[in-house]
């Protein structure tokens, strides 16, 4: 799971030849962070810089693949006991940390006992270990983690990356210098951190698996969407996400140093109201702002045809997806009746006010997207239109992502990539209300947290359906939030890469993702 900026986000590579190394020229490939991560502690991550960064230098007990199936990373095996409350976690054979200290049980143990701690704001991961009874190690390299009640989505827990006990026993994890020098335990490790600037990884020579490709990867945060598209034309940057104009552009240029490619990934893009400000508590008025918005337009108009009206929380590229849940549709006269309703009414400045409040509010957003503020400056005419001032707050990544981890904001335009696991209590049940967890909109229901724990003690696909289905119309009827789209992620790649495959969690986070990309042989240094 992870939170990003709409249009944006994971993008870069730059094939280069940085000069000699030994009597050989060395591979170096140059991606772009959209914004400077604000840690590399992988259990404190919310930010897909940070995850792409960390995707390269540490594995997970277990890793989703290409087609979200589970398989062994850091781990041979992690086996479930019948009732579903033990699980046994194997390391493999010679996995070690970059210093050649052995991975092992403690580093388990140790990295379950950090997450789960009060003080450890593990929002990504935390909710999967809920009733966490204990973890001991066994040997050497063996673990043993018992729970107190079954939870049916509880083997996603072990896409759990570690972090080495000998660096943070007895420190703050959240402030342990480490979170910006990670020991690794993947295919590279971190050479240097220019803090604004830049990124360098080079080969993890204590890695068990094969040796990638590239010798080097060299993040650099370029925050902004144009210039980095400059640079994929100039055959500088060989990946980014793209917007539909520079896909069509590339597809009108064959000769270009790059080609476009189109994926599906499980993922929607949404308007995040603050459930507990006095505007937004209420579901007609959340709707009703939701059917200001034409988003069919947006979908053909900045996305190209690529993109379709969200119904919900849900995208059709998981199981639970419920068809017969429509969008609401763009129906201004139905909203500005609705706001009526709820005692927003029009003065005879065109202002809707309660009360004597005004209906005025900002939306933050984070800095970079060229569509995202396309996006958000088409809504805010439509809203005018009703009556409402919006003002627009575009801030830098880093302290955006703060700001909504912790709450802090009126409203915001996101983008949740979702894993594979359905599980909604992560992002809407009411305990994990930031600053906690995920649900930073502080959506709250009682039916609805009913049935997300209904659902984490349903083994039974037909019964969870059922369960979901349900769920998903409470949800459409509340509006937590405004969902938007559900939107086909198009990628700009450079013709000297091979290796490059997609998945419904992108091109990245899952097994082997980056670490298998090649350059063609003949590519030209750069």
């Amino acid at each position: 799971m992870r939170r990003l900026p709409i249009g944006t986000v994971l993008l870069a590579l730059v094939l280069a030849a940085c000069g000699q190394r030994g009597k050989h020229a060395e591979s170096v490939v140059t991606r772009r962070l959209e914004g400077e991560p604000k840690t590399l502690n992988p259990l404190l991550v919310t930010t897909d810089p940070e995850n792409v960064v960390l995707a390269l230098l540490e594995r997970n007990l277990l890793e989703y693949d290409e087609k979200l199936e589970l398989v062994p990373g850091l781990a041979e095996s992690v086996e479930a006991s019948p009732d579903h409350l033990s699980y046994t976690v194997r390391l493999r054979e010679g996995v070690r940390w970059e210093d050649g200290r052995p991975v092992t049980a403690g580093d388990v143990a140790f990295t379950v006992r950090t997450l789960v701690d009060p003080k450890t704001p593990a929002l990504s991961r935390k909710s999967y270990w809920d009733g966490l009874e204990k973890v001991e190690v066994v040997d050497e390299r063996t673990a043993r983690v018992v729970f107190r009640e079954p939870y049916a989505g509880r083997l996603q827990a072990f896409n759990l990356p570690l972090i080495p006990e000998a660096d943070y026993q007895g420190t703050d994890v959240n402030t342990n210098p480490r979170n910006r020098a990670p020991r690794a335990n993947g295919p590279y490790r971190l050479g240097r951190w220019d803090a604004g600037r830049s990124l360098e990884l080079v080969i993890n020579t204590q890695y068990f698996g094969e040796k990638p490709g590239p010798e080097r990867i060299v993040f650099r945060v370029v925050p902004e969407n144009a210039a980095a598209f400059q640079a994929l034309l100039a055959g500088e940057i060989s990946e980014m996400r793209v917007t539909y104009e520079q896909k069509r552009r590339l597809d009108g240029e064959p000769s270009a140093a790059a080609r476009p490619l189109v994926f599906d990934e499980l993922s929607y893009t949404y308007l995040g109201w603050r459930n507990d400000h006095p505007l937004f508590s209420s579901p007609g008025v959340r709707r009703a702002l939701t059917m200001l918005i034409d988003r069919e337009t947006i979908a053909r108009t900045l996305y190209g045809g690529l993109a379709k009206p969200a119904s919900g929380p849900m995208p059709p590229g998981l199981w639970p997806f419920d068809p017969a849940i429509e969008p609401w549709p763009f129906d201004p006269k139905g909203a500005e009746a609705a706001l009526d309703a709820a005692g927003f009414r029009k003065g005879p400045d065109g202002i809707r006010k309660r009360g004597g409040d005004r209906f005025a509010f900002d939306l933050s957003l984070g800095a970079g997207s060229d569509l995202q503020r396309q996006i958000v400056e088409v809504i805010q005419q439509s809203f005018r239109k009703a009556g409402i001032e919006m003002s627009i707050r575009p801030m830098e990544w880093a302290a955006f992502a703060s700001k909504i981890d912790a709450g802090e904001f009126d409203a915001a335009i996101l983008s949740y990539n979702l894993d594979p696991n359905p599980d909604l209590a992560v992002y809407w049940h009411s305990r994990e209300r930031a600053p906690k967890g995920w649900n930073t909109s502080g959506y709250s229901n009682p039916k609805a947290d009913a049935l997300m724990d209904r659902l984490r003690a349903t083994f039974d696909r037909d019964e969870a359906r059922r369960l979901y289905a349900e769920l998903l119309r409470i949800l459409h009827e509340d509006e937590p939030v405004t969902f938007l789209h559900n939107v086909k992620t198009r990628w700009g790649l450079s013709k000297g890469l091979e290796g490059v495959r997609t998945s419904p969690i992108g091109l990245f986070l899952f097994w082997p993702g980056g670490s298998a990309w090649r350059l063609s042989p003949g590519t030209a240094p750069l």
